[in-house]
């Protein structure tokens, strides 16, 4: 799927960015979410990334990198991306632990993040014991602050919980909440804020706000089925979402599916 946003300059320079989202691992090599080894199907999803995408510049994990924020499911995730020799960086989902995150791994916490001409501002959406979002008012003005220090840059906003509904009910109530109106007030003012893109969702989506576009990716574990009232597991295999990012602000973006060998889920599943 291609962005809407297509540069007409040739000779603007583009980077490439991949995002991967949710993979859910536990402290175990036996642990499964649903039924789904989750440590294979990441494996899986990064062995494509490195054949498919080598010529990225840079990887981003956008939350719920473990099942339960625990510090061996960490030590696993370090391991499998071990021998990932593209710049990374992750964010914490509701799953996960956020202090541990930094403590283990600092290097791979940010708030900005330079991609040539970009800038990729990296939110904290957790909120210790909910599974919904949240983002406080130092939140809140510390961004508003980097959008004015970024203010002659093109801007992506990434973060776990999704801003906006996307169309799913039981997972939209659990979006971002607390701050969410601010969030879209202050991006709605920044002209050159480009993109805002996020994981939780388990699936495709893709939309506008204002100026904006909208973009959450799939897992590259557990699948939910879109468009779905009650809680629904998708059968489309994991997948990740690269992007191009053009100097002049413009940008591609599209979504690859990985078909994983042994993909076993819990199809019946009313809920994890």
């Amino acid at each position: 799927m291609e962005g809407e946003n297509v540069s007409e300059d040739p000779n603007s320079s583009v980077q490439r960015l991949v995002q991967f989202t949710d993979p859910h691992i536990g402290g175990r090599p036996d642990y499964q979410l649903l039924g789904l080894d989750t440590g294979h199907t990441l494996d899986e999803v990064l062995r494509v990334i490195a054949s498919e995408q080598g010529s990225a510049e840079m990887l981003v994990v956008t939350g719920d990198v473990s099942a339960n924020g625990s510090e061996a499911a960490y030590r696993r995730f370090l391991h499998k991306m071990r021998g990932v020799g593209t710049p990374w960086y992750w964010l914490p989902g509701n799953h996960d632990n956020a202090a541990r995150m930094r403590q283990m791994a600092p290097s791979r916490n940010a708030e900005v993040v330079s991609l040539g001409n970009w800038r990729l501002l990296l939110l904290d959406t957790s909120v210790e014991n909910q599974i919904c979002g949240g983002l406080s008012e130092g939140q809140l003005q510390r961004l508003e602050q980097l959008l004015q220090e970024c203010r002659e840059y093109p801007v992506m906003v990434m973060m776990h919980h999704q801003p906006v509904p996307v169309g799913s009910d039981w997972i939209d109530g659990h979006m971002l909440r607390e701050g969410r109106e601010r969030l879209m007030q202050l991006v709605g003012a920044a002209p050159n804020v480009k993109a805002m893109v996020w994981g939780h969702v388990h699936q495709q989506f893709d939309s506008h706000y204002r100026h904006i576009g909208l973009h959450a990716t799939p897992s590259t574990s557990v699948q939910f089925t879109p468009g779905s009232g009650p809680f629904a597991v998708d059968e489309q295999m994991p997948g990740y979402r690269w992007f191009e990012l053009r100097d002049d602000g413009s940008y591609s973006t599209g979504v690859e599916r990985v078909v994983v060998s042994e993909y076993r889920v819990d199809l019946a599943s009313g809920g994890y």
